[in-house]
């Protein structure tokens, strides 16, 4: 007979069943490693409440967005010359905001486990412990990647017929540089996410890892713009958030890196604090 150790020794998992030649196993794979972090993401409520609220932002901020930018016009009246010059980011206004709750989210999945102490139930079924990190990526972009590109798709398309009617600029989808903004924007959330959770394995508190990501995403990036020299350039371009503005705007400034060089320096950041957290799974007791 198989003990639960042994299974898991063996990277197996006996089934049960009344079968006449003993219980037969299961072989441990990644995609049943993702299917059952799929499992745990989908049967916690918070996790739908959460999307609903990453969607709600995305939509209806940028939607009001659209719809106040007219109010700066000269006597209240909308003219050509009213509101901002980048139709893009006014219709993706809530990503700001959208990032807060994708990184709790990304947070809560990575140290939650480590919490309640289930990581240890968790492990003793995949010894090998990798695994679990890359299920849970991949549980969880399964679900980030068509809530963000459904809510900065969803506010792009509604939201420039509304500033059209305010007579303010507005831009198409095959406009320069409009493409990225929009599904970079998305990117950046789903890298975010990511980032929280490698975070979160990584210290193993929701608070600790909603503390460093929140700070070094919104809080380090404004401080170090503020207190340090201009020779400190070079530093502030490669910055988390800055790094990913330069493609997540339409038309990134002179500060800011490449589109290209700043979406690579960006996926860096969320590769080191995936290879962070990797390591400290594989050498740290749960």
């Amino acid at each position: 007979m198989i003990t639960v150790t042994e299974a898991a020794e063996n990277k197996t998992q006996p089934i049960a069943g009344p079968w006449p030649d003993g219980a037969p196993t299961a072989r441990l794979t990644l995609a049943r490693v993702v299917r059952s972090e799929w499992i745990k993401l989908r049967s916690l409520r918070s996790t739908w409440v959460t999307l609903a609220a990453v969607l709600g932002v995305l939509v209806g901020f940028g939607l009001l967005a659209a719809t106040m930018a007219g109010d700066g016009a000269p006597g209240g009246a909308a003219g050509p010359t009213a509101g901002p010059d980048d139709p893009v980011g006014t219709v993706l206004a809530g990503v700001d905001l959208a990032v807060l709750v994708v990184g709790v989210l990304g947070a809560v999945i990575g140290a939650r486990e480590f919490g309640s102490g289930q990581i240890r139930t968790t492990l003793a079924a995949v010894p090998s412990r990798l695994p679990v990190l890359w299920g849970k990526v991949i549980a969880l972009c399964a679900l980030l990647v068509p809530v963000t590109v459904g809510g900065v798709l969803v506010p792009f398309v509604a939201g420039m017929p509304i500033l059209d009617s305010q007579g303010l600029p507005t831009v198409s989808w095959s406009d320069p540089g409009v493409a990225r903004a929009v599904l970079g924007s998305a990117a950046y959330l789903v890298g975010i996410g990511v980032a929280g959770l490698a975070l979160g394995t990584l210290i193993r508190s929701t608070a600790g890892a909603i503390g460093v990501l929140l700070g070094g995403v919104l809080i380090v990036p404004g401080l170090a713009t503020v207190l340090l020299p201009d020779t400190w350039d070079v530093v502030l371009r490669v910055l988390p958030s800055n790094a990913a503005e330069a493609f997540t705007s339409r038309l990134p400034g002179p500060d800011l890196l490449g589109s290209s060089a700043g979406m690579a320096v960006f996926a860096l950041w969320v590769v080191l604090a995936l290879l962070g957290a990797a390591a400290t799974l594989k050498a740290r007791d749960a």
